[in-house]
This record gives structure tokens, sequence and C-alpha cells, in this order.
């Protein structure tokens, strides 16, 4: 076998417009909105415990936790609405596949990839070389 297939991180990252802005904000709060429904369905059955004094701790910490999840999700509310148009946004990672064979580079064929996409649109597709980072041992 002289090549093989590995997998390697693809960074997918977006050109803020309006309309990126509004649907990710527009997330942001669908998100928001469903916390708050668990967190309603939660309190609900907190009273009837209480009515009953059987309070949990599972219960305190499920509310905890819905608790923190809702401000991390208001914070990424506020840092949305504060993207600058055409700056770059990180949207996340996907998996890629690439061939290396026998003479292959390995750090330059899995190094750093991006995507770059304007609403949904690749505009570029950039690969970042390691060698320029990767200097020989000795002499």
């Amino acid at each position: 076998m002289t090549s093989i297939t590995v997998q390697r991180p693809v960074v997918i990252k977006a050109i803020v417009t309006e309309a990126f802005k509004r649907l990710y904000i527009a997330d942001i709060e669908d998100a928001i909105k469903r916390v708050d429904a668990i967190m309603q369905q939660i309190d609900v059955q907190a009273r009837r415990f209480e009515l009953e004094r059987q309070v949990t701790p599972q219960t305190r910490a499920v509310r905890q936790q819905l608790d923190l999840e809702r401000s991390r999700q208001e914070a990424t509310r506020m840092e949305a609405q504060d993207l600058e148009l055409n700056s770059e946004y990180t949207q996340g990672t996907i998996e890629g596949t690439v061939s290396v064979s026998v003479g292959d580079n390995l750090f330059d064929k899995i190094s750093r990839t991006e995507i770059l996409v304007k609403d949904g649109i690749i505009l570029e597709i950039r690969e970042a070389s390691a060698s320029l980072l990767i200097t020989p041992s000795g002499g």
C-alpha cells in the first residue's frame, strides 16, 4: 500500500453579512427558547416537589446547569450582535479526508485547512503549509 486516506479537521469560516447575523441570532434565540421551556418544566416539577417536600439535589443541579446554559446563550447572542460586517467568523469544524502517500510531507497534508463561505457559497479553500513552521533539527 503506497497511499491511504486519513481524516483531518477542516475549519468553516463565514464572512459576516446582515443575512448571516440575522440567521445566527435567530438560531441563538431559538436555543434560548428551548432552554427556557425546559426550565419552566423543571420549575413546575420543583414546585410540585416542594409541595410534597421532595425537592432533590438532582433537581437543583439540573436547574443550575440550565441557568448556566441560558447565560452562555445570552452571552453568545450579545457577541453575535456585535459581529462586524465583512469580518470572518469561525462557525465550526468538520472532518475532511486527504490522501497521503509515501514521500508526502504528512504535516503539510494534515495542516490547517479552512473553507471560507459567504451566505453559504464557498469563496475560498485555504490550506496552510505546515512546512513553513517546522525547522529541521540538527545541523
